[in-house]
């Protein structure tokens, strides 16, 4: 496929490449933007005394441009002669629009039409009361009005374009594009000259999918005057439908600069980042706005408070009954409740004023595929696309979901369609750039696995991976009494960007480190990690069956809460151990009730916090388990495959309800906290990591106690220590201070103290490695070694420890540690060579040739300082193993390099003269 310039990346630019202004010329128009010529007969307020009516317009219309929308009612209201009687009008009307004062802005339009002589003679104010219809909801009467301005006079701009949205909602798409045509037409002509003029044909081009013209339109419409906020927030919103946030975002805040209580503005921005915020103030300006509703309405519901933003919904549908976006989020709440009546009583309320629709599919096909029920968001988008084959987001939101699905060729087929025809869609080109990326990688398959993952995985991950693999379905397959759909698709990518774009289109995707859709996996290479990628793959893993058991349908704290809870089932240093973090939250009231918990996901401001969920929710699934046991936590979970009332459900399988269930959960925690027994001062800050608890998670007051060996700082932890003995914190960091002083003996007391506190904290620094340090000070290595093997009893994010305690386990031929500890190793950095030598050393020391081939084989991919030596030691390795052909071709190539190596030409010798019959121990005495 050829892409043009610039197009398929990860970003877009403002002005997009390729299409010139067609009349570069242009008078500069300045004025508010929906000033036109009009009539107010109605106007009651007072006239400031002394004033003519042109100062109070222009007194109007400038408090109308500033957001002062009452006052500037008291000023156009006052306006009482021509010709300065029409743009009163229309700012009237306006100001009233926008606090939401929708049927006082209907009644100054209607009057002044009846008043001039009907519709077709006051064409402007027609085409605004038309627009006022559209607004709530009343589109036949906005098509009846504006069909009969185009029948009966030359229709402005606006009206073209207002006529084709109308009839293109109404479905007469045929009809609607001639209307977008013509207003396209009267550009070409040359006798489109106002900014205003500027951005309706802007839109017409939009709507017809010229979405190169529309960018060069708006921008036009912008520098023909750069106050039009009508043409900022438009513009601003077609780089938003591409998923290009910041570009949106600048005019978004340009059109606040000028106007800081402009709503469709600050609705814009509530869609990139701080949502309620600025939608609450967009309806303190305007009560009725009703796509603030809708959006809050869908905010609310995302946030776990389904009852509030149904309410929003249903005073947005009061307003305007036709407003697809708050029917698609009601339709998504049927879908997802299989309440299958409320789904056709939204799809046959669309139909009733839009037959045949295709955006209400896609919102619907969207928001679902955002809730993880990919099969029903296929089969939805696929409906928008019978309705509209040329709906090219709808192509886009069909191609996402299969991938997450696993159809990955068909997926892709809707993508390319999507991007050929819509080249701007940011989410559309950063996919296919990641399928151009795949395209590279390797396929690797075991029974039940298919695994894409770059070539330089493919030589050091896979061998490690491959069997996790199939013994984790084993093990998996037996707990939980469930075999998923295979094959389980697993994607690995080196780089953070693609992996965040395959997962959720856009190349943000904050800490996350792995993703489960069902039957897809997407990972991040452990390659780019400081953490335990088989912990990450284990916990990613279970959502496979948690997810599959489901359809889907179990709520994010449950599938979070099992995959934590799996961790430390996996192996025996995996998990979380967050002690400190419980007894924090708990004695600042932070826990969530049970029924709450997935707003700990979505409501969480920092890492921190996100972590606490996870690790919440982990436990409320080891409380089911410990109090009722795992096939009730089984039960819970196949509960949720038919049933979507959660009070239900546990009513069901714990008989008892919700609000029952959480208090005797509470007292379980109650009991947690106090056999933990430890204190936490208010001084302190909880743990911080990255990647949802999967690393090491930095305690940033005991780095500070590393930096910072003051006496002021050691006089104050004596004092916490003195007045709370059980102040985990104080004691470590007391020992870290008097440690940096080499007070030995002190320092060792108060970390043995924090240890028996906190035996298993996990967080950097721990008690156990700052002891290994003292004793590494005072030459003691027993003890040394001793801490660190008890630091990794509880820390599973550290390579080089492992190591550390391999080497010894080596040189004390104690070949079971030494594999343990190399394997611990691996499970974090198998991309450092020393780990690698270390197995090769193992191997040797353990005779086992074909693991020395496997080790010395990813060696060679690894080394780049001295390629001969790790071609010559590969070369050996395939020659213990008898595999001499291998050997022969590999020292070949060191031989190539490097003519003259002695070592080099003997394993060569060897290659060529040994018979297939040798042993392996034959081979190795030719050896010199």
């Amino acid at each position: 496929m050829t892409y043009p310039d610039n197009a398929h990346s990860t970003g877009s630019s403002r002005n997009w490449q390729g299409l010139k202004v067609r009349h570069s010329s242009r008078s500069l128009i300045t004025g508010i933007v929906f000033a036109c010529a009009a009539a107010n007969p109605f106007a009651t307020s007072l006239a400031q005394p002394g004033g003519s009516d042109l100062d109070s317009l222009e007194r109007g219309q400038q408090l109308l441009e500033s957001g002062s929308y009452l006052a500037a009612v008291e000023a156009l209201g006052s306006v009482r002669s021509d010709p300065w009687l029409q743009d009163a009008t229309l700012g009237l009307a306006r100001a009233h629009r926008e606090v939401g004062q929708y049927e006082r802005a209907e009644r100054v339009l209607s009057i002044a039409i009846e008043e001039s002589g009907g519709a077709t003679l006051a064409a402007p104010i027609a085409t605004r009361l038309a627009e006022l219809y559209i607004e709530t909801g009343r589109s036949a009467e906005a098509l009846e009005l504006l069909q009969e301005l185009n029948d009966n006079s030359m229709p402005s701009v606006r009206a073209l374009v207002r006529l084709g949205e109308v009839l293109a909602l109404r479905g007469n798409p045929v009809a609607a594009r001639e209307q977008f045509q013509q207003a396209l037409g009267r550009y070409d002509a040359g006798s489109v000259y106002t900014s205003d003029e500027v951005a309706m044909v802007a839109l017409a081009a939009w709507e017809l999918g010229l979405f190169h013209d529309a960018n060069a339109l708006f921008d036009e419409a912008v520098r023909l005057d750069d106050q039009n906020l009508e043409a900022l927030v438009l513009w601003g919103e077609l780089f938003q439908q591409k998923f290009n946030d910041e570009d949106a975002q600048r005019n978004f805040n340009e059109a606040l600069e000028v106007n800081r209580r402009y709503g469709p503005a600050l609705r814009g921005l509530a869609e990139i980042s701080a949502g309620e915020r600025y939608l609450t103030r967009a309806l303190d300006i305007n009560p009725q706005d009703t796509m603030a509703l809708t959006r809050f309405g869908a905010l609310l519901i995302r946030n776990e408070q389904e009852a509030e933003g149904r309410r929003m919904l249903e005073r947005a549908l009061e307003i305007n009954p036709e407003l697809i976006p708050a029917l698609a989020t009601q339709a998504v709440l049927a879908v997802l409740q299989d309440d299958g009546q409320a789904f056709q009583q939204a799809e046959q309320q669309v139909t009733s004023f839009s037959p045949n629709n295709s955006e209400f599919y896609t919102l619907v096909a969207e928001q679902l595929g955002n809730r993880y029920r990919f099969t029903e968001a296929v089969s939805l988008a696929r409906q928008a696309l019978d309705n509209d084959p040329r709906n090219w987001h709808a192509h886009t939101v069909l191609g996402g979901n299969l991938i997450r699905l696993g159809e990955e060729e068909e997926g892709r087929q809707h993508l390319e369609l999507a991007f050929e025809n819509d080249p701007f869609n940011v989410l559309t080109s950063n996919m296919l750039q990641v399928f151009d990326v795949m395209d590279e990688y390797a396929t690797l398959e075991t029974e039940h696995f298919r695994v894409r993952m770059s070539q330089h995985d493919a030589t050091v991950l896979w061998p490690l991976m491959s069997t996790m693999l199939e013994d984790s379905w084993d093990r998996l397959v037996d707990k939980y009494g469930f075999e998923p759909e295979v094959p389980v698709t697993i994607q690995v990518f080196e780089r953070t960007e693609d992996f965040a774009v395959r997962s959720v289109g856009l190349p943000d995707i904050g800490p996350l480190v792995g993703i489960c859709f069902g039957k897809v996996i997407t990972l991040i290479s452990p390659d780019t990690l400081s953490a335990n990628w088989q912990e990450i793959l284990w916990h990613e893993l279970v959502h496979v069956w948690t997810l599959q058991m489901t359809d889907n349908r179990m709520p994010r704290w449950l599938s979070e809460g099992i995959s934590t809870w799996e961790e430390g089932q996996g192996q025996p240093e995996w998990g979380r151990r967050q002690g400190l973090d419980l007894v924090r939250a708990y004695e600042q009231g932070q826990l969530l009730p049970v029924g709450d918990l997935d707003a700990g996901f979505l409501g969480a401001n920092s890492n921190a916090d996100l972590s606490f969920a996870y690790f919440e929710s982990y436990m409320v699934v080891d409380y089911i388990v410990e109090r009722f046991g795992f096939e009730t936590l089984r039960e819970l979970i196949l509960a949720y495959q038919d049933e979507h009332d959660e009070n239900r459900i546990f009513s069901s399988v714990f008989d008892q309800d919700l609000e029952a269930f959480d208090a005797d959960f509470q007292q379980w925690v109650t009991g947690r906290v106090e056999s933990i027994n430890v204190y936490v001062h208010m001084e302190d800050s909880p743990d911080e990591g990255t990647g949802h608890g999967h690393g090491v998670r930095e305690n940033s007051s005991a780095v500070l106690a590393e930096l910072y060996n003051n006496e002021a700082l050691r006089d104050y932890m004596q004092s916490r220590v003195e007045e709370q003995p059980r102040d985990f914190q104080a004691h470590l960091q007391l020992g870290i201070v008097l440690f940096r002083e080499q007070q030995y003996e002190q320092a060792l007391e108060h970390l043995q103290q924090a240890q028996s506190i906190l035996p298993t904290y996990s967080g950097y620094p721990s008690p156990s490695l700052v002891m290994a340090q003292v004793y590494e000070a005072m030459g003691n290595e027993e003890a040394r070694l001793a801490q660190l093997r008890i630091m990794l009893e509880n820390q599973q994010h550290d390579a080089n420890t492992p190591l550390i305690l391999a080497n010894h386990a080596l040189e004390t031929n104690q070949l079971d540690q030494a594999k343990y500890y190399i394997d611990r190793a691996l499970a974090v950095d198998p991309y450092q060579p020393e780990v690698q030598r270390r197995l090769a050393d193992f191997a040797s020391a353990s005779d086992d040739s074909a693991l020395a081939v496997q080790a010395f084989e990813v060696l060679m991919a690894l080394e780049v300082s001295d390629p001969v030596g790790a071609r010559t030691d590969l070369a050996a390795a395939y020659l213990a193993n008898s595999q001499r052909d291998d050997a022969k071709n590999t020292v070949l190539r060191a031989l190539e390099q490097a003519p003259s190596y002695e070592r080099a030409q003997q394993i060569l010798l060897q290659s060529v003269e040994a018979t297939p019959t040798e042993t392996m121990g034959d081979a190795q005495e030719e050896t010199p």
